[in-house]
């Protein structure tokens, strides 16, 4: 299985590309702010990662 993620300029194009999605017989669904930031924010976390660790001396630090 794989996911689309599609960012529409307009409600118009979006009720568009889900007709066609259910049409051609997919699945589809409108993100809600909630899911959308939770989405963006997965992203950040996997575009930073490192696989270092840090103490959480560390964080705290940098967090201060």
């Amino acid at each position: 299985m794989a996911t689309i993620v599609i960012d529409t300029k307009t409600n118009k194009n979006t009720e568009f590309i889900l007709e066609f999605i259910k049409k051609i017989g997919e699945k589809g669904k409108v993100l809600t702010k909630t899911e959308r930031e939770d989405f963006l924010f997965g992203q950040i976390i996997q575009k930073e990662r490192t696989g270092r660790k840090v103490s959480r001396d560390t964080i705290m630090k940098n967090l201060a």
